[in-house]
């Protein structure tokens, strides 16, 4: 498999072990947007809870950009999102 280089020894280096990465990534992101929308939702919505949960989501996001820029995508989050 090819390799790429990487600024973060934590990432994996093999094409397969990327793509499993990427889509944990993707997963983990879409569970963190739900529980994020369940909690901005609630009758008294947790403020702490919902801070917590966008940076836990922001570091997701840096993690999956930093993993496919490596082949030249570029991450760009919408504006409705975050």
């Amino acid at each position: 498999m090819d390799t790429y280089n990487h600024r973060n020894d934590n990432h994996p280096t093999k094409a397969n072990e990327r793509a499993e990465r990427v889509a944990r990534l993707l997963d983990l992101i879409e569970r963190t947007n739900a529980a994020i929308e369940r909690h901005t939702n609630q009758e008294s919505p947790d403020q702490l809870a919902i801070r917590q949960y966008h940076e836990l989501r922001d570091e997701y996001v840096l993690e999956f950009a930093d993993l496919v820029r490596s082949i030249g995508l570029i991450v760009q989050v919408a504006p409705s999102i975050k």
